[in-house]
């Protein structure tokens, strides 16, 4: 998948507490400053996304960043693309500005690390969800709530045309390794599966593609957006996989939400309706 990767340090892979163990990754990151383009993007009002969450994970050799959505007090959803062989997390919740430490961000670790059995059986994105466990629970606030999940109702729902928005820090540029300080967001809609340039990588049953275009501007999720929530009326229906090089009119590719209730359900405390 197209989530950035960088090298850490051998000062950084020693076996000491999470805390003394890890620079948080962003430290180590290019920092540039917001641009009015995730692609076609806006800059968010500050805390204006609650559940949205940043997630940084480590091997024992590299780490990469992520989006994730937090759906109840103990749980995080992301993409198994980005969890998938990592040994922990530093989450990120209240966070606008992810350069500063803001008095609303809580930054915990967890080595509680759920993916899908069958992640990448069929195709290397398929069964692209994960979920991370809090080491403790978090108490909701103004700045930090759960987004709702699809009902059982809605297994069957196709989705093509809703509108959605997806959030996070990613680059602009699917050639270049940065983030951006501030959460940026974009509208988009859900497109066809058999839309030409969603066919392109055949996606599977449990997923769907957004339109790379929206209000005749080029827009979409790039390069450290992976893993964020797509929300429509306020309910999570898909989960960004990957995205084609976040090239200009592509459209991005994301976990159908609906398709996973049951392995939701199993493997946290959410009850789905």
């Amino acid at each position: 998948m197209k989530t950035i990767i960088f090298v850490l340090t051998l000062v950084s892979l020693t076996l000491a507490a999470p805390e003394a163990r890890r620079s948080p990754l962003r430290r180590n990151l290019k920092r540039t400053n917001p641009s009015p383009r995730v692609i076609g993007g806006t800059i968010a009002e500050p805390h204006s996304i609650p559940y949205q969450v940043f997630l940084e994970f480590y091997t024992e050799t590299f780490g990469k960043y992520c989006g994730g959505s937090l759906i109840s007090p103990n749980y995080v959803i992301t993409c198994a693309s980005c969890a998938n062989g990592t040994l922990e997390v530093l989450v990120t919740l209240g966070a606008y500005n992810i350069f500063i430490t803001e008095p609303t961000q809580i930054n915990v670790y967890s080595t509680d690390i759920i993916v899908h059995d069958h992640f990448g059986e069929d195709y290397g994105w398929d069964n692209d969800i994960a979920l991370v466990k809090l080491p403790k629970a978090v108490e909701y606030n103004d700045v930090i709530q759960p987004v709702a999940l699809p009902k059982r109702a809605d297994i069957d729902t196709v989705y093509t045309g809703v509108v959605g928005r997806i959030a996070g820090w990613g680059s602009d540029d699917g050639f270049d390794y940065h983030i951006f300080d501030l959460l940026r967001y974009i509208d988009t809609s859900v497109i066809s599966n058999r839309n030409e340039d969603c066919r392109v990588y055949l996606p599977p049953q449990g997923m769907f593609c957004t339109s790379g275009e929206y209000n005749d501007t080029y827009v979409g999720p790039c390069n450290g957006d992976e893993g964020s929530g797509f929300v429509s009326d306020g309910v999570l229906i898909g989960i960004n996989s990957f995205n084609f090089y976040c090239l200009d009119d592509f459209p991005g590719f994301h976990t159908r939400v609906a398709s996973f209730l049951d392995w939701i359900a199993d493997n946290s405390d959410v009850i789905i309706e």
